[in-house]
């Protein structure tokens, strides 16, 4: 049995006392009794800025006034009433499937049940319908920080969740509460909560909107976590799933009219047991019940009697008792079967995953049921595979705990066969290889075949041949590794050069690390570079309803380079929050000189970009957007006009700006900037500057590995008129020539926290700053250490010649110059050298997240249209896909190439460094509401790759 403990903050006051009722039965139905009877009562248990912020609800209140209004809502939540709203929660989760099955490729669940559960109880609870969908990522988020301020609202209501929850009720429930009473009036009541609520007339407006958005607020929450993991149990026990299966045909076999399977919920045997654990095991919602004691009261258990002292704040744990050692056998293993001859009245105070006891259990409890009844009725006629090696231990941290590797699957489908699972693992390194692709972008069957190459009149003819010849260059693609791959440098020799077109970019043609490209593959991609035309047919379209994303992915999956992190939302304006503030456009964000009247505080700039021409038939790029303290989006000014939230097209000025963002990112920031300027002249200054056995070249020579091979690649294959870029892309010759000169000008090279200081983002905690700098300072170090054995200070440095000469080249080639020589502008320089070829490398150039949906960065778009076409989104993803070659990872040991044994154990140390800075990243993903891998060193690779 359970114990009752008390603490004694400050002060000895027994009204100041706090006691916790810890897992008993015993004790949970004492303090049931104490309620009824009034020796325990709500009233003051709750702190002020909770009750400030929910206001009167239900578990706020004692007496007459709480059995009244629970009553009615008990009514409109009873059985009878269930029933008819059963027919709603059956066709809105069918089709829920219906949309998961016809999405295609690799989903995450959690993030669909998200969305499901919110639609339900939308629709369940107030009546509003499919109509609702435009705002509905919008009011999502203000729910979710309502729910999240409540922890905050201890002393005061938090102000955010006091927003939150004004907005809900001004576009949500009030609006449907009016059109509830119109249907009164008009005698058309719909099936939901709300009309049967407002047509009993017993309970008043106000209470009506305090009432409906509690249910609405804590509904949500907690059957989107038994929704997702009603999903967790099966797919992370294979007997579980096994058993599931068998109960599944045997109703399926007993029940094989649709109707009556859709009727006999309750023969679903070890279904509703299932649900049953379900429920226990993942604990959802508030697991803790308060009260004060008005009187001294014993509680007597089998354990002992204990003392409650007369205002006492008192609280009852509930989740523990769900797992009560004593009352639970094995608490921690999910087993359904524990629920085969379940006594629910008896164990009304062992199980309480709608609170404790009759007179204050959650009303909702046979709403939820029959929820979970329909979800997995429904699931029995689909099928789908979990992508292996995923996380499936729950987030703790949350409200609502569900599995951190968000569920995520590919193949969601309708069952062909009656014998198959539900759920498969994919488990072997095959299907591993094939599934480690992007959520939402694998096929099966994703290499374009030959009669696609011809039949597909969407793709010019230079698409589809790139297509076949990428495919045979990755084919043939072997991962080098450091201590094998990366030699001691040859030779002291003027490299031989090409200059990039339109600029006075010198690049090496002849690479000491790798053989040049074959010289049919150079010949056959400038062949097609030359000869295909430039194909701007703006005459298809996508066909209403396609699924653009699968279309692109057909074409490219089975190349597709690796995943930082998944973006299921994409489109609301908390996706744009994300993109700023945790995705691609971090190193982007300034602090405004002066916050704007409208609360504008940060900007992200690109409005610059009107200025490139683009090819006719196309949008312009370029717009900015402006963010307020918190980084909330306040408006997105485009070619002179502002839009705000909700305004007439404001969507499409979301899409203007991420396709902006990417298209800066990709050809300025990365190709431009970090292969082309930094590895390009740090290799060639190195080579033509430093001879073999310098220390200076010894240090760079991992860091620069294969640069000379992938940048002159990339100059003839991606860069060159005509070639991949401008194909994906929608600038003509003369708008790369200015892409090429505004990037130039706008190039900064600047370490790392002076570019940090620069932006002065003093209000947030942006991931690229916090782990950057990290990130940096490991470097540093591991720079210093190593140029410390060589040169004591700055005298015996600039003694130097082979550094002098190869600073003054430096000097003579970066758009910038660089600063005076010296051991600390020495050590700067390199260290933010390593931060740009191999973090800021995998922040701007590992973007296979971003563009495989046509509508959510698309690389070029026709004005007016909410995604880019087929022809050019395809070689956007080519694009992607060409630059997918792994290279040796961060981590790896380059002690091999050093001159002396300081120096080995230099890089020994600089290499632990690193493998002890991923477990900080990863612990501070846990915590983030995006992850944020970019400067993780688990994910991070040596050298610019292509």
């Amino acid at each position: 049995m359970g114990n009752l403990t008390s603490t004694r903050p400050l002060g000895h006051d027994c009204a100041n006392h706090k006691m916790l009722l810890d897992l008993g039965p015993e004790a949970l139905k004492e303090f049931d009794a104490k309620l009824q009877n009034g020796s325990f009562v709500r009233q003051g248990a709750f702190p002020q800025g909770l009750l400030d912020l929910m206001g009167p609800i239900l578990p706020t209140l004692d007496g007459a006034a709480h059995h009244a209004k629970k009553a009615a809502i008990l009514e409109a939540l009873n059985g009878v009433q269930v029933e008819k709203y059963k027919p709603v929660i059956r066709s809105m989760v069918q089709k829920a499937h219906a949309r998961w099955s016809a999405q295609g490729g690799a989903m995450s669940l959690v993030a669909n049940c998200k969305q499901l559960a919110f639609k339900l109880m939308l629709v369940v609870l107030l009546g509003l319908e499919n109509d609702y969908d435009d705002h509905r990522d919008d009011h999502r988020e203000l729910l979710d920080t309502y729910i999240l301020s409540l922890r905050d609202s201890t002393h005061r209501a938090d102000p955010d969740g006091v927003r939150s929850r004004q907005h809900l009720l001004d576009d949500m429930i009030n609006p449907a509460l009016q059109t509830s009473h119109e249907r009164l009036n008009q005698n058309s009541l719909k099936p939901c909560v709300l009309d049967f609520l407002v047509s009993q007339k017993k309970l008043s407006d106000a209470d009506l909107r305090i009432e409906l958005f509690h249910l609405l607020t804590m509904g949500v929450g907690g059957l989107e976590c038994w929704l997702a993991n009603c999903i967790t149990a099966a797919a992370s026990s294979p007997d579980v799933l096994k058993q599931l299966t068998v109960a599944r045909d045997t109703y399926l076999k007993k029940y094989s009219n649709e109707e009556d399977r859709w009727r006999r919920f309750d023969d679903l045997g070890y279904v509703n047991w299932y649900i049953q654990e379900v429920k226990r095991v993942y604990i959802a919602g508030p697991s803790h019940v308060y009260a004060r004691s008005t009187a001294q009261v014993d509680i007597v258990t089998s354990d002992g009697t204990f003392r409650v002292p007369k205002g006492a704040l008192v609280a009852a744990a509930l989740d523990t008792t769900n797992k009560h050692p004593k009352v639970w056998t094995n608490p921690g293993e999910f087993n359904p079967n524990r629920f085969n001859k379940w006594d629910e009245t008896k164990g009304m105070y062992t199980f309480c995953p709608h609170s404790v006891g009759s007179d204050r259990r959650c009303p909702g409890e046979q709403l939820s049921t029959v929820v979970l009844q329909s979800f997995m009725v429904s699931l029995f006629d689909f099928m789908w595979k979990m992508i292996p090696k995923q996380d499936y231990s729950l987030d703790t941290k949350a409200v609502n705990p569900m599995p951190r590797g968000g569920l995520m699957v590919v193949g969601f489908h309708r069952r062909t066969a009656a014998s198959d699972d539900m759920v498969q693992v994919a488990g072997s390194e095959a299907d591993w290889k094939f599934l480690s692709l992007p959520e939402a972008k694998v096929y099966a069957d994703s290499k374009e075949t030959m009669y696609e190459m011809f039949s597909d009149e969407r793709l010019d003819v230079w698409t589809h041949l790139m297509i076949q010849l990428l495919s045979k260059k990755q084919e043939r693609w072997n991962r080098p590794y450091a201590n094998i791959s990366i030699k001691v440098p040859q030779k002291q020799v003027k490299l031989k050069k090409v200059t990039l077109d339109g600029t006075k970019v010198e690049i090496p043609t002849e690479d000491e690390d790798w053989p040049s490209d074959p010289w049919f593959e150079v010949k056959t991609v400038e062949f097609l570079r030359d000869s295909c035309p430039m194909d701007d047919d703006f005459k298809y379209q996508w066909v209403p309803g396609e699924d653009k994303e699968r279309y692109v992915m057909s074409k490219v999956g089975h190349m597709w380079p690796r995943v930082l992190v998944h973006w299921n939302d994409r489109y609301s304006d908390r996706a744009l929050e994300l993109l700023a503030f945790n995705g691609m456009g971090q190193h982007l964000v300034q602090k405004l000189e002066k916050a704007h009247d409208d609360g504008s505080y940060y900007s992200i700039t690109l409005e610059f970009m009107q200025g490139i021409e683009v090819r006719p038939g196309y949008a312009t790029y370029g717009a900015d957007a402006f963010f307020n303290s918190k980084g909330k989006v306040t408006k997105i000014i485009r070619k002179g006009v502002t839009y705000r939230p909700k305004d007439d097209g404001w969507e499409y000025a979301k899409l203007c700006f991420r396709g902006s963002l990417n298209t800066r990112v990709t050809a300025v920031d990365h190709l431009l900037g970090i292969h082309l300027t930094v590895a390009n002249y740090l290799v060639t200054s190195s080579r033509e500057q430093l001879p073999p056995n310098h220390p200076l070249r010894r240090l760079i020579k991992p860091f620069t590995f294969r640069s000379v091979i992938v940048n002159f690649a990339a100059s003839w294959g991606l860069i060159w008129p005509r070639a991949m870029l401008q194909r994906a892309f929608a600038v003509s010759e003369k708008g790369i020539d200015t892409l090429w000169k505004t990037g130039l000008a706008s190039f900064k090279y600047e370490p790392f926290p002076e570019h940090m200081e620069r932006q002065k983002v003093d209000t947030i905690s942006m991931p690229f700053h916090e782990d950057g700098l990290d990130y940096w300072y490991i470097c540093h170090t591991f720079v210093s250490d190593y140029l410390n054995l060589y040169y004591a200070n700055d005298e015996a440095l600039t003694q130097d010649t082979a550094v002098r000469a190869f600073w003054n080249f430096l000097n003579e080639k970066l758009p910038t110059g660089v600063r005076p020589l010296s051991l600390a502008n020495l050590k700067d320089f390199i260290t933010h050298a390593i931060v740009l070829v191999s973090a800021m490398h995998n922040h701007l150039g590992t973007l296979a997240e971003y563009v495989p949906d046509p509508a959510f960065c698309p690389s070029s778009w026709v004005e007016g249209e909410m995604a880019g076409r087929p022809g050019t989104s395809v070689r956007a993803a080519l694009l992607m896909a060409a630059t997918g070659f792994t290279q040796p990872a961060i981590t790896e040991d380059i002690s091999g190439i050093m001159l002396d044994d300081k120096a080995k154990a230099v890089c020994k140390r600089f290499s632990e460094a690193l493998t002890k800075q991923i477990d900080v990243v990863n612990e501070r993903n846990k915590h983030r509401v995006q992850i944020y891998q970019s400067m993780n060193p688990a994910v991070m690779e040596m050298a610019v790759s292509i």
